[in-house]
This record gives C-alpha cells, sequence and structure tokens, in this order.
C-alpha cells in the first residue's frame, strides 16, 4: 500500500471511529477490511487503541489526522504493547466473527456514535425456555415472547413500515398506525396489520403457522421476505388459522381465541384436546421431549386448566386424569461431555 492510499485508510478510519463516516466510506473500509488478514488486523488494532484512548483526545482533533495519528503513536508504548499482541491473536483466531460482526455493523454502534447515522439498529430479545418476555417497541407497540422464541426488530421504525423477525411465538398489540403496516415476517409467512391484537406462532422445524386474531384485522401471505407472496387469508376477530408450508392446506376456524393466548397470561388452556396436542405445547414450553406409547393414547381428551405449574406438576395432573403414566429417561451423556435434552415417556396403563 502506497502512501496515498495509506493516508486515504487513514483518513477513514477516522471518520469511522468518530461516528461521521459516509456509507461510500464504510462501503470502501469495509472491502479494504476484508481484502486481506493484514488489513482487518490493522483495522482492529487502531479500533482497539482508539477504544481504549479514547479519553486521551480532545474534540477539536476529531476528523483529523493528528487525531488518528495520536492513536497510532501509542502502539508502540509498552502500555498499549499487550493490547497489541492481543488484537493479533484475537484477530488471527476469530477473523470469520470479528470480519462478519464489521461487515453488519450497520445493526451495531460504534463507540458513542450511532453508526451509520441514517441505518436501522437491530435488537434481538430472546425468551428462554419456561419463561416469558415482555417489551415495547418504539412506536408503542406491545410484544409478549412465549418460552424458546425470539424477536428481532429495529430500534426505530421506518418511515415506510414496521417489520419484526420471528421464531417461536408471540402475541402482538400493535399500535394504530394506517400509514405503517406493521409486519411480523417468519420462516414461512408475513402477517400485515396496522392496529390490532393477534398472536403469531411458527416455531422453527415445525411447517405449521397459526396466526390467532383478537381485535382488528391482519392478512397472511405466503413468503417471509418483504415482497411477500399470494394471499393465504384475511382474518377477522376470533378466527384461527393453521397454515401448512409444505401442502398449502389452511384450516380457518371460528371460536374462543382465548385459549391459544391464555400463555401470556401464563395459563396452558385444553378444551377437549388429544394427548398429543398437549405434550406438544408442554415440550416446548419446557424444552423437554416427550413420547407416546400405546395405542389410542388420543383418544384420551383434556379439559383442563394450568397456570404456572412445573413440568412435574402437570405430568402428575394428567396421569390423574386418565389411565396413563410416565417415566422419565435416564440421561446419558453424549460423546462430547454434553447431556441431552431431557426425555420424558408417557404411556397406557390400560
Amino acid at each position: 500500500m502506497n502512501s496515498t492510499e495509506h493516508d486515504q485508510i487513514n483518513l477513514l478510519l477516522i471518520n469511522y471511529l468518530t461516528g461521521i463516516a459516509s456509507e461510500a466510506d464504510i462501503s470502501r473500509l469495509e472491502n479494504w477490511t476484508s481484502a486481506s488478514n493484514e488489513n482487518l488486523k490493522y483495522f482492529l488494532e487502531v479500533k482497539n487503541i482508539w477504544e481504549t484512548s479514547n479519553n486521551q483526545f480532545n474534540l477539536n482533533d476529531i476528523a483529523t489526522k493528528k487525531a488518528l495519528n495520536k492513536v497510532l503513536n501509542q502502539i508502540n508504548r509498552p502500555k498499549f504493547r499487550f493490547w497489541s499482541q492481543l488484537q493479533r491473536v484475537a484477530a488471527l483466531l476469530f477473523i470469520p466473527l470479528l470480519l462478519g460482526s464489521f461487515l453488519y455493523g450497520k445493526f451495531s454502534k460504534v463507540g458513542r456514535q450511532p453508526y451509520p447515522v441514517n441505518q436501522e439498529v437491530y435488537n434481538e430479545v430472546f425468551a428462554a425456555y419456561g419463561t416469558r418476555s415482555t417489551l415495547k417497541l418504539s412506536d408503542g407497540s406491545s410484544v409478549w415472547l412465549n418460552s424458546g422464541s425470539s424477536l428481532s426488530y429495529p430500534e426505530k421504525f421506518t418511515k415506510n413500515s414496521r417489520i419484526v423477525k420471528l421464531k417461536g411465538e408471540a402475541y402482538f398489540e400493535v399500535h394504530s398506525d394506517v400509514t405503517r403496516p406493521f409486519i411480523v415476517q417468519t420462516q414461512s409467512v408475513s402477517v400485515t396489520a396496522t392496529g390490532t391484537k393477534f398472536n403469531v406462532q411458527a416455531f422453527s422445524g415445525s411447517h405449521h403457522t397459526q396466526v390467532t386474531l383478537v381485535s382488528g384485522k391482519v392478512s397472511v401471505k405466503k413468503g417471509s421476505g418483504d415482497r411477500s407472496g399470494s394471499l393465504i387469508a384475511d382474518l377477522k376477530p376470533n378466527q384461527h388459522l393453521i397454515y401448512d408450508s409444505i401442502s398449502g392446506s389452511k384450516d380457518l376456524r371460528n371460536e374462543d381465541v382465548y385459549k391459544y393466548i391464555a400463555w401470556k397470561d401464563g395459563k396452558l388452556i385444553f378444551r377437549n384436546e388429544p394427548l398429543s396436542e398437549i405434550v406438544a405445547k408442554i415440550s416446548q414450553l419446557y424444552n423437554v421431549d416427550i413420547e407416546l406409547r400405546g395405542k389410542s393414547m388420543d383418544d384420551f381428551l383434556y379439559r383442563a386448566t394450568f397456570q404456572d405449574e412445573s413440568l412435574s406438576e402437570i405430568l402428575k395432573l394428567l396421569k390423574l386424569s386418565a389411565p396413563i403414566d410416565y417415566r422419565e429417561v435416564k440421561r446419558v451423556p453424549l460423546p462430547d461431555g454434553a447431556f441431552p435434552k431431557k426425555k420424558i415417556i408417557i404411556f397406557s396403563t390400560k
């Protein structure tokens, strides 16, 4: 790299580190860091020293070569040699991860400055198994996130739309804004609303997506991108949709929908439902494998309400309500030393 190009890269670094880089600056810097491991290590080293010594620099130095020169001069000082060597090791070990993080820097922040200024900054929240999470979005909409689910959403929505990405199950109370539709994207469908209350269930590994409408109106379309495909259904209040992404079939029901959203209140409600459906919900909630053994297990229909019971308490109550029993399979360590997911076997006693 000749001196002119070196000076140009240093200027890009100044703009980047101070949070004033344009999209063109960022694009060029991304191309430069991805061109070689040496370029990436140089960027990481300078960025590390900048962040370590940020409080030493006068604001009058920002966006000038003087600011960067102060950083570069620190590299050979004894107290910074440890950080320099550490950064080199980190670059060698984690170059794919660090490069990926930098290339997708539009979803992060640099120092104390938004980066870049006009890009959306995305967050992701995850509800651990056996728990529920709630959050308020920037437009005033509220979200309840069920066990084992995650939601990706921008810190601030754009002027034209409000898009979030769901893996698992969530209940939404959407703030009304007819000029900006609220769109929930899943692995197989997109759900569009303006101001309404609805539930979406779309767990990874399942080809069934379920949408429940409490009030208002939602449209469900095939596809998960910004350009969704054909319409699957327009839902009206108290309707529940089950869509099979493999066969393309749909089942739209009119019924009391509270049982589908009761989970947000810590309840599991079953109304004459077969054991297989109950087991599926319990398995997801507690992250456990449950196997049904025996003939006619679905002949046992349950009408029950559970509220914040533990897994063992629910299994005991099921056992009292039908001629079934259960046992827990002893977990044996896998070859890598990790333990497999807990497994329960439910069997008929008739």
